[in-house]
């Protein structure tokens, strides 16, 4: 064997790498893979979590706007019940039914029947735009109704009625027009166990407008004529009578 056959293949040994050097290059390897990886997904579950956060946040805010506008557009409608006519609301712990004039159909115009209630631990809103005084207190049974999920996610839910006349905020658990001749002055809603909120109470107190003002009630009374306008036509009057006068008089003297 000759002294150059012998730098060939120390050369060619030289050149390769060996079983250290490989599994440093894999040690080496993974760890930059696993922060590349650890990046994308704390990075993926950031944006995530922001669009979650997002999304029941325009959730809570198109349930506040709906249930608010609703409840304080309740009409004082008249319903027939035993051939009498009374005012149309019922009230429960877990749901509600009364006519709004401030319906999610028909581009938010008219008048509907708008039902608040439970279904297996959600929050669903119906509408039934096609109503007779005759069925508000018995609807038949293929009455066509629109019906929405509108909350969810949530461990109790709550509803309260505050009494016109009640000055010391005694809330009800129910209320049933028939009995009570009248609509609540407010609705009370408390849900609980959202995420959302982190474990707090979410509370309203909305007042219904008709009650307020004391529309459909005996305490409605119109809006008082302009005083301006009345004072100025009796200005009138009494001036072109006094000008009648004056002439007559004028008249008779020679």
């Amino acid at each position: 064997m000759t002294i150059d056959s012998r730098r060939s293949r120390s050369r060619s040994a030289s050149a390769g790498f060996t079983l250290l050097e490989m599994i440093l290059a894999l040690v080496i390897f993974g760890m930059i893979a696993a922060l590349v990886y650890s990046a994308f997904y704390f990075g993926h579950r950031a944006v995530t979590s922001g669009e979650r956060a997002a999304d029941e946040s325009q959730r809570m805010r198109l349930v506040e706007e709906l249930m608010g506008r609703q409840i304080r557009s309740a009409v004082y409608y008249f319903a027939k019940h035993d051939d009498e006519q009374i005012a149309f609301f019922l009230g429960a712990a877990d749901g509600m039914s009364f006519v709004t004039s401030a319906p999610q159909s028909h581009g938010g115009t008219g008048l509907a029947v708008v039902t608040y209630r439970l279904v297996q631990g959600r929050l669903v809103v119906e509408e039934r735009t096609n109503f007779t005084p005759d069925e508000l207190y018995d609807p038949p049974a293929n009455a066509r109704v629109e019906r929405a999920v509108l909350l969810e996610g949530f461990s109790s839910f709550q509803l309260e009625y505050l009494p016109r006349e009640e000055v010391e905020l005694e809330w009800a658990k129910n209320w049933d027009a028939r009995d009570e001749d009248s609509l609540p002055a407010a609705v009370r809603v408390t849900v609980e166990g959202l995420p959302f909120f982190g474990g707090r109470a979410w509370i309203r107190e909305i007042p219904l407008l008709t009650i307020a003002y004391g529309w459909g009630s005996d305490d409605f009374q119109e809006p008082p004529e302009d005083e301006t306008d009345d004072e100025g036509d009796n200005a009138a009057a009494s001036d072109g009578t006094g000008d009648g006068g004056d002439d007559a008089g004028d008249g008779d003297q020679p």
